[in-house]
């Protein structure tokens, strides 16, 4: 057999075989199903749970529920444009839901796409059996309305004024809220509260608070600032004992969640005094991390 005989039968060969090799991952290859999830649940979990929680319940004393509460403000007059403007410019301000007082601050979420803005507020209003409670002339929120309403300038003090207005006949300004309490921790849960970080959370967020190896948010500084320093005690308590460690939130006892958010205020200015900062959501509520 010459050369040129050899090579045709060798490149003949190869094509049957390749051939054959298609054929064959044609037959065997199943159908990909498309497991994503929908994009108001997937930003919901996000950015959502560690306050209102999987669940749509909240933190009592911190973080107020939607399950159940979001279809009561849908409809109210003007209830669709106040569950807009909290997303984008969030909301600052004692509320009342349920008859539990909150009296925290909600960042606002305006760094979400229009998109996202209407596929989270579309899963709020659906999700925990919201839908059975939905008026009946209900309809999905929609990008456009995302985009025009963020051309607003808003605050988050505006939009708490908007909700008073919005609730006013069941919900007057002010009323039950609870009297302040002065912010207090001692130099003792500050000690504890750096040895449970160091133990605990240095991992992530770093020996300075700011500099972990993993990626965690800044705990001093600007960042804390601006996601804290509005509300109440109970609202940064109740995400470090929610989503704190994030691979076992929770684990640490209620004492030791208060030692540490003892050495966060330290870390960021505050002052330690005569008594403990209490583990108690009602009492945190009642004190203020606003600055004079």
């Amino acid at each position: 057999m010459n050369n040129r005989r050899r090579l045709v039968i060798a490149l003949a060969t190869a094509l049957l075989f390749a051939a054959g090799m298609r054929g064959a991952g044609a037959q065997s290859t199943p159908a990909v199903k498309s497991t994503i999830p929908d994009p108001g649940a997937r930003a919901y979990t996000a950015n959502c749970t560690a306050c209102h929680q999987e669940n749509g319940r909240g933190v009592v004393g911190a973080f107020p529920p939607l399950a159940g509460n979001a279809p009561n403000l849908l409809a109210q007059s003007g209830g669709r444009g106040y569950l807009i403007r909290v997303l984008l410019f969030g909301l600052e301000g004692a509320i009342t839901v349920n008859g539990a007082n909150y009296a925290g601050a909600m960042p606002a979420w305006n760094a979400l796409d229009d998109g996202a803005v209407a596929a989270v507020l579309n899963y709020v209003v659906t999700a925990w059996d919201n839908q059975r409670q939905l008026p009946a002339d209900f309809r999905r929120f929609e990008t456009s309305e995302i985009a025009t309403a963020r051309t607003e300038r808003m605050g988050s003090a505006m939009v708490h004024a908007l909700r008073q207005k919005l609730l006013a006949p069941a919900q007057p300004a002010g009323a039950n809220v609870p009297a302040a309490i002065a912010l207090s921790f001692t130099d003792q849960q500050v000690a504890q509260g750096k040895t449970a970080y160091q133990h605990n959370c240095m991992d992530c967020h770093g020996s300075a608070l700011d500099n972990g190896e993993f990626g965690g948010a800044p705990l001093r500084g600007a960042y804390f600032r601006n996601r804290w320093g509005s509300g109440s005690v109970a609202n940064l308590y109740a995400y470090t004992k929610n989503k704190m460690p994030p691979d076992r939130p929770g684990v640490l006892s209620d004492k030791v969640y208060a030692d540490l958010v003892a050495y966060l205020l330290q870390a960021n200015g505050y002052e330690p005094g005569g008594r403990e900062l209490p583990s108690d959501p009602q009492a945190q509520q009642a004190m203020s991390l606003k600055r004079d």
